[in-house]
């Protein structure tokens, strides 16, 4: 009775999630995504994502040919978010993705690999909102945040935290695109690379 019971609350998912959550079975990958996304506001459950960027990494190399970057159609405006990314969402000319379009190229991007990112948790809570949507679960991957490796590295506070300007400052990365989400996916992939070495 109990096996009855679970297959008939089991969810339906569509077929793109249940690719993923069998490539997402072999833990062995030695790859890393470092990723980031632009969005309308702070708020996943109300939110959208603006664009995502996506870079390709090992522990000594960046595949920056391999990088990738999803402007997303929006309607929804935020002004002060618009003040720290510069993208206007009902008039961006290089919004040419569905929410959908962009959700199901970053699952077939990421694979199983770790997800980096700065404020990691973000991210994922924003692409697991869009997920959501899409009749999906959440993200499986591991994931490591290059703020907590800074400070487990540095044994600072745990309620201390970090900007990426300034982990660019103390490692001396150039941060000439921040706050557009594939420069600061490329960023982020720097700042982890001197953080593991």
């Amino acid at each position: 009775m109990a096996w009855i019971n679970f297959r008939k609350n089991r969810k339906n998912y569509p077929e793109f999630w249940k690719s993923y959550l069998n490539t997402i079975k072999d833990k062995s990958s030695q790859v890393y995504v470092a990723f980031d996304c632009e969005t309308t506001g702070l708020n996943p459950k109300v939110d959208r994502i603006l664009s995502i960027g996506a870079v390709k990494l090992t522990r000594d190399r960046i595949y920056i040919k391999e990088s990738k970057e999803w402007f997303v159609k929006q309607h929804q405006d935020n002004t002060e978010s618009i003040k720290v990314h510069g993208i206007l969402p009902s008039t961006s000319s290089e919004a040419t993705y569905s929410e959908e379009q962009a959700i199901l190229e970053f699952i077939e991007y990421i694979g199983n690999a770790t997800l980096i990112g700065h404020h990691v948790n973000f991210d994922c809570a924003m692409i697991n909102q869009s997920l959501k949507r899409l009749g999906a679960g959440q993200l499986k991957n591991r994931k490591k945040d290059t703020n907590t490796l800074y400070k487990t590295k540095g044994h600072f506070a745990n309620e201390q935290n970090f900007s990426l300007d300034k982990l660019c400052e103390v490692y001396n990365i150039t941060s000439s695109n921040r706050h557009t989400a594939l420069g600061d996916a490329y960023i982020t992939a720097q700042v982890f690379q001197k953080l593991i070495l």
